[in-house]
């Protein structure tokens, strides 16, 4: 609706705002970290120019924040939510879009920006801007989300998808190949989440190697490093109340890294949430237990003196996710056993947490840190040093981590709304030393 809340296709634009009008408009914050598809900032400050654009939160007399959860369908559900602060601290409102798997991108911003033109309607209608406003219906009202129970569906919700990769890299020396498949399908209604797949993975690393000869010359000798890995697994979930849910976990697989010829898992699995799930959007604070059977084939005898074994662990995980106006935060703890020999274990804490502190300042934390005593999986053989140089196969370790921290701090005009696209490709050059725009 630009410049005026909508109107008839093809009639012509309304004049420009004047500044000294635009500068007493509305002043909006967008927040849409970890919205995958169809938030373009720029679009939205070209389709809806009767709002100020601010750049930090506290300088906003609307936050406009907008969370992401996966629709049955395949597609998204994104709440926006309007949060009111300064004159409208306090209140609230919530407008839901739902996008298909196969949505254009251009198709999911244009309904993002016919949701914010309808939220944002009743603050700029208090503004000198509200005068220039006003609002039209397209004609046909919008058909409504589709439930099991209201429709009929041929394919009874079942959603199915196929993919199928090929990446190669090389120079003189390397060469790398890379096929990778998948198969899934998934069903999800109000009570039941089904999700059933299989995938494959090929990895192929080809190296030269040059070695001087004796009395003169040098040889090449072709040094071939494969890792292959596959899969088939099935979730069911079943829906109890508004915090229980149970279900139950299964896969079948190989992996060359871990040194398996087969590895199979049956395991039932109960999970809590702490807050109501229609809360999921902004805040889960959940708890998963699950418990079961391991039959493992091996490649090659373990350092435990196994070709094969059964094995019974059980698994609890602690999660905590939330999206607020100060920031995003999700952490996890997760630790499992064997259950006859609890020594056999693996503690694992990871997650981010990114922290807006004040006006243009800004702190986040990603990272992971395990103990690691569960590799029962480790061949008796050992490792040689090509096993070790190419990581074809997972080394021995009591411990993993990774680490990132990052902070930064911008400041300058809050208002500068203008778009340009100049300069916007400037290639391998542009990359290779750097070049950074806002």
């Amino acid at each position: 609706m630009p410049g005026g809340m909508g109107g008839p296709p093809g009639m012509t634009q309304p004049p420009a705002i004047p500044d000294s009008l635009l500068a007493k408009s509305l002043r909006v914050f967008l927040d849409c970290q970890g919205v995958r598809r169809g938030c373009d900032r720029d679009f939205f400050l070209q389709e809806l120019p009767y709002v100020n654009w601010v750049r930090d939160r506290f300088d906003s007399e609307i936050h406009l924040l907008i969370t992401q959860l996966q629709a049955g369908n395949g597609g998204a559900e994104l709440t926006v939510n309007f949060l009111g602060q300064k004159q409208y601290a306090g209140r609230r409102d919530t407008l839901v879009v739902y996008t298909l798997p196969n949505d254009a991108d251009d198709r999911i911003r244009r309904e993002l920006v016919r949701t914010f033109s309808l939220g944002l309607a009743p603050y700029v209608a208090r503004t000198p801007i509200g005068g220039r406003m006003r609002l039209a219906f397209n004609g046909a009202p919008p058909a409504a989300q589709a439930n099991p129970r209201s429709v009929k569906d041929p394919w009874n919700f079942w959603l199915y998808r196929i993919d199928g990769n090929v990446f190669a890299t090389g120079e003189q020396l390397v060469r790398n190949t890379n096929l990778s498949g998948s198969l899934s399908a998934a069903r999800t209604t109000e009570k039941w989440k089904i999700n059933v797949g299989a995938n494959y993975s090929y990895n192929e690393r080809d190296f030269k190697v040059f070695s001087p000869r004796t009395g003169g010359g040098v040889d090449t000798t072709d040094v071939v490093v494969l890792q292959r890995s596959s899969a088939a697994n099935a979730l069911f979930g079943r829906t109890l109340n508004a915090h229980w849910t149970a279900g139950l976990k299964t896969s079948v697989g190989f992996s060359d890294v871990l040194n398996q010829s087969l590895a199979a898992r049956f395991a039932p699995a109960i999970e809590y949430n702490f807050f109501d799930w229609n809360e999921a959007t902004r805040r889960q604070l959940t708890a998963l237990y699950t418990v079961g059977a391991n039959r493992y084939n091996y490649q090659s005898r373990t350092i435990f003196g196994f070709d094969d074994e059964t094995r019974f662990n059980q698994t609890l995980l602690l999660a905590v996710s939330s999206r607020q106006r100060w920031g995003n935060t999700n952490v996890s703890i997760e630790g499992q056993h064997y259950i006859d020999r609890p020594e056999q274990n693996l503690l694992t804490l990871s997650g981010f947490v990114d922290l807006r502190l004040g006006r243009g300042f800004s702190l986040n934390f990603r990272g992971s840190a395990s103990r690691v005593r569960d590799q029962i999986y480790l061949a008796a053989r050992g490792n040689t040093e090509r096993d070790i140089l190419t990581q074809r196969q997972q080394l021995a370790t009591t411990f993993r981590y990774s680490v990132f921290a990052g902070a930064s701090y911008t400041f300058g005009s809050i208002y500068n709304t203008v778009v340009n696209q100049r300069f916007g490709t400037l290639g391998e050059t542009g990359r290779r030393f750097g070049f950074m725009f806002f």
